[in-house]
């Protein structure tokens, strides 16, 4: 067999993507994995920073500025610019 061979996949699987971010909320829910707290109005999210900088040039940009940060309080969201001031805790 060559090596071209067995690097091609001989299956495509469809429902992978869903399965993978159905288990991710899942995981969310159960407060499981969760490495970030988003504070919105006094309302605590958990998240996986993972997922959001995977979702959000804005939040890939913050970890990378700020990695460890295990709480963000968003204070205030102008819907015009569609920017959020963020204070870490």
């Amino acid at each position: 067999m060559e090596a071209e061979e067995t690097m091609e996949c001989p299956q495509e699987f469809p429902e992978h993507r869903k399965m993978i971010l159905d288990r991710l909320n899942e995981q969310r829910e159960q407060d499981r994995f969760t490495d970030i707290t988003l504070i919105v109005d006094g309302h605590h999210f958990k998240a996986h920073k993972a997922v959001l900088a995977a979702c959000s040039k804005f939040f890939y940009k913050f970890f990378q500025e700020f990695p460890h940060e295990p709480l963000v309080e968003i204070e205030e969201c102008f819907k015009k610019t569609s920017m959020c001031l963020f204070k870490t805790n």
